[in-house]
């Protein structure tokens, strides 16, 4: 129990470091089955978005690693015009997401092809969605944000 609770006391932290480290806005999701908790986080700053996906099992030992699928969407709306991208990739991640969820993307507005030229968003409505899979047992934990950029390139 007291690793359970240090684990979500160092997600908690980390999410309030990356809060005062200039990020916008940010998401967290935790899907759980039985002793297997999985993680989708989505960090939105004015010049890039994280998007990551993580897990830990407080039966297993911290060093056991086990294949993760994450997929991160972005969806930009304008009163003109829609934009998507998207990406997954699939690795094998270790136990206990020590600092937060740790294995997926982080991704720069021109990546994005949703870049002013001075490298932060356009304006518009963004949705993001990171969606993570522990892919032997099913279990999916999914984060979205909707953010509006309304400021001028």
């Amino acid at each position: 129990m007291r690793r359970t609770s240090l684990v979500i006391a160092v997600l908690v932290a980390a999410l309030a470091l990356s809060a005062t480290a200039g990020a916008e806005i940010n998401s967290f999701a935790e899907a759980r089955r039985g002793s297997l908790h999985v993680l989708s986080s989505a960090l939105v700053s004015g010049h890039s978005v994280d998007m990551r996906g993580g897990w830990f099992n407080t039966s297993l030992s911290c060093t056991t690693s086990r294949r993760l699928r994450v997929h991160a969407e972005i969806h930009r709306t304008t009163a003109h015009s829609d934009a998507i991208t998207g990406m997954a990739k699939t690795g094998r991640v270790m136990n206990c997401a020590e600092g937060g969820p740790n294995f997926g993307f982080t991704i720069s507005p021109s990546e994005a092809g949703m870049a002013c030229p001075n490298g932060s968003w356009k304006p518009g409505r963004y949705d993001f969605l990171t969606r993570t899979r522990h892919v032997r047992s099913g279990v999916v934990a999914v984060a979205t944000l909707g953010w509006t950029k309304k400021e001028a390139c």
